[in-house]
């Protein structure tokens, strides 16, 4: 009795550290594809990743393909050196390095990254560009990966494709963010499409919020989480905390912080 007593303490105490592990910084700034335009830092680096965490960035985006291989890469665009990521094995895209020398890094690189800290979060953009079978092929991938190597916590995610993010909302209970689209406006956006389709937090560009101040208000009755990307100008980031924004993804995160006179503790 007495050991299984002890070991129930043991066991309530480990549960008690892991609880208290993650403590991430309390602010709105996400850093978009990682802090790296103010340093000339490659976008989706480990670097860029580095530096985000260095600044003390609530959040840092990153954005996932996958390889015709099957392997996950941390990548923003959907071609490297005229190759379609999709379509090219992992061995190849890396013949060509980013600019600092760092070959492509793998989500599994990069997740084993992430978890050497405890106080910036990573934002996974899925990115959803395809179709649905795609996007649940992409976001299973990516699920089976987090839980391989217990990093569920540390992440939330983003994309585009209803399908993938009611997947990812469902398998993961983490926080999961509608992108919409990318200067075009589409009906799936509106407030009341948002909660048809169930889901719990947006992330539209800018330009979107300008046009339709009334979704702010309706968003926040209820209670739909709200970042906004990429907000680059003074004016916009003065726009975006007067709006009270749940958090901000930026390409200039040391700016952003500087302005909300945010201190590490």
């Amino acid at each position: 009795m007495k050991k299984i007593i002890l070991f129930a303490v043991a066991a309530a105490c480990t549960l008690s550290v892991a609880a208290q592990k993650l403590d991430f910084h309390k602010n709105c700034v996400i850093a978009h594809r990682g802090a790296w335009k103010e340093k000339g830092i490659p976008q989706n680096s480990l670097a860029s990743w580095r530096e985000a965490v260095r600044l003390g960035c609530h959040g840092s985006e990153c954005d996932v393909h996958i390889t015709a291989d099957d392997s996950l890469v941390v990548f923003h665009n959907l071609t490297h050196h005229g190759m379609a990521i999709k379509d090219t094995k992992y061995a190849d895209l890396i013949k060509y390095p980013l600019k600092n020398g760092e070959k492509i890094p793998t989500f599994r690189e990069y997740v084993t990254e992430v978890k050497k800290q405890t106080r910036t979060k990573l934002i996974v953009d899925v990115k959803m560009m395809l179709t649905d079978e795609y996007s649940l092929r992409l976001s299973k991938a990516i699920v089976k990966v987090l839980n391989d190597m217990d990093a569920m916590d540390y992440c939330e995610f983003l994309g585009s494709n209803i399908k993938g993010l009611q997947y990812l909302q469902e398998t993961t209970g983490r926080r999961v963010q509608y992108l919409g689209k990318w200067r075009t406006e589409v009906p799936e956006m509106h407030p009341d499409s948002v909660k048809a389709n169930g889901l719990k937090a947006v992330d539209y560009q800018n330009i979107f919020y300008f046009a339709h101040p009334d979704w702010i208000k309706t968003f926040k009755k209820r209670k739909v989480y709200l970042n906004a990307w990429t907000i680059n100008k003074e004016e916009d980031m003065d726009w975006f905390i007067k709006n009270k924004f749940d958090v901000i993804t930026t390409d200039y995160p040391a700016k952003l912080l500087k302005k909300l006179n945010y201190k590490q503790k």
